[in-house]
């Protein structure tokens, strides 16, 4: 994005933090502990786009009714960072029997935001992306290969505005983790997920994405191409009820 765009995010300078703990996954990072007692997860994306690009996926989740943890923009050593509020759970790999099945179920309530943010590493390569914390609650921890960005920091050539990411995220051909959850969701928790989708308002959209990207053309161009993408879903959900 625009380097000289007017960003609406506050930064947090992690010098006074203690670190932890160690890398997790593929970028860069490792656990902190903040003066105040509270611990976060630091990673360093390739790039500060796609800093901003998983905030924003973040934030986009919630407007979808999703359950995802507080992130929080950083400077450390001198770059900026994104650092997660570390959260207590079990992944989906980790449950078996019916806790694992409602689980599952419980993931595939926001399907149709996953397939709108392009999020094709959503549930992570060994199930470990999604967290069941206390009460069943279920939580998207990590957002990095959302929107434009690939989890290790490329950009797509295929994020446009139909939301592929509808059928392929159900297609064990093209992607066998996350067809193994939700190539089980049935038609009604479909289209409650599609309805979930369908209802953020253009405003909602549009002001997210230029509180974290900016007041920038880029930055408008990319909430019209979502705004784009949440239509075709709602175009989707309005055939599953026809039909």
């Amino acid at each position: 994005m625009n380097e000289a765009a007017e960003f609406r995010v506050s930064v947090t300078d992690t010098s006074s933090w203690t670190p932890v703990g160690g890398q997790i996954g593929s970028n860069p990072g490792g656990s902190y502990q903040a003066p105040d007692g509270v611990r976060w997860y630091l990673k360093t994306p390739s790039s500060n786009d796609h800093v901003r690009n998983e905030l924003l996926a973040n934030r986009l989740y919630r407007l979808a009714g999703a359950e995802v943890p507080d992130l929080a923009l950083v400077i450390h050593d001198g770059r900026l960072a994104l650092a997660s509020r570390v959260v207590k759970g079990l992944t989906l790999a980790d449950l078996v029997g019916t806790a694992a099945e409602m689980a599952r179920a419980a993931v595939c309530d926001h399907f149709a935001a996953d397939a709108w943010l392009a999020n094709r590493d959503v549930l992570g390569a060994d199930l470990d992306n999604v967290l069941v914390c206390g009460g069943g609650l279920v939580m998207r921890i990590d957002q990095g290969g959302a929107l434009r960005f690939r989890a290790q920091g490329s950009l797509k050539t295929d994020f446009g505005p139909e939301p592929i990411e509808f059928e392929t995220l159900r297609d064990p051909k093209r992607n066998a983790v996350s067809a193994s959850v939700f190539g089980a969701i049935d038609r009604e928790q479909l289209r409650a997920s599609l309805r979930r989708v369908a209802a953020i308002d253009d405003g909602a959209i549009r002001d997210t994405v230029l509180g974290v990207c900016g007041a920038s053309a880029e930055a408008e161009s990319l909430a019209a191409l979502l705004i784009a993408r949440r239509d075709d879903l709602a175009r989707r959900g309005d055939a599953l009820a026809a039909g």
